[in-house]
């Protein structure tokens, strides 16, 4: 699905590079600390209203965590149902690139997302996996109140700020 022109994005990188220090420091302490440090660097670099992140590693218990109470409630929520954005990144291991939730394509194949979401206020939803070395291990949704995307370094950026944070939460295998 093709997005919607989205406007000039630059990050200072200053910023960009405390975000990452944030993340991997949050990452040594473990995953509920990573993904917290993840959805809030994400609302603060990326000017999104909301992002949640959902950690499920091969090993080890599911994770969750989120920017805000609108974003946990439908982050719960979704994950109760098996349905949502997040759920198809982890399934696919691929992003979902700006869906705008009045598209028959957000209401047919996430029907109670969709619906909660709008409820929420929002109007767009993005999902990122959280790639390890070689596989899934969860996923980053950037949800907005307008019915553009995110644009395609604000994609890009939480791509990156998503794979930082899985591979500083992953065990590193021994040698």
């Amino acid at each position: 699905m093709r997005g919607v022109p989205h406007e000039a994005y630059q990050v200072d990188s200053e910023r960009l590079a405390t975000a990452f220090v944030e993340v991997a420091d949050a990452a040594v302490r473990g995953g509920a600390q990573a993904l917290a440090a993840l959805v809030g660097s994400c609302v603060t670099l990326l000017g999104v209203p909301s992002a949640s992140a959902v950690l499920q590693p091969p090993t080890g218990r599911m994770e969750m965590a989120a920017s805000d109470h609108r974003g946990r409630r439908l982050e719960e929520a979704a994950l109760s149902w098996g349905e949502g954005p997040g759920a198809d990144c982890r399934a696919s291991a691929q992003a979902i690139r700006g869906v705008p939730l009045a598209h028959p394509y957000a209401r047919a194949n996430w029907p109670s997302y969709t619906a909660m979401a709008r409820s929420l206020g929002f109007a767009c939803v993005v999902a990122v996996p959280l790639r390890g070395a070689d596989h899934t291990v969860g996923s980053l949704s950037l949800l907005s109140e307008r019915a553009a995307p995110p644009g395609p370094l604000q994609l890009r950026l939480g791509q990156h700020l998503a794979d930082a944070t899985a591979l500083g939460i992953l065990p590193r295998p021994r040698r």
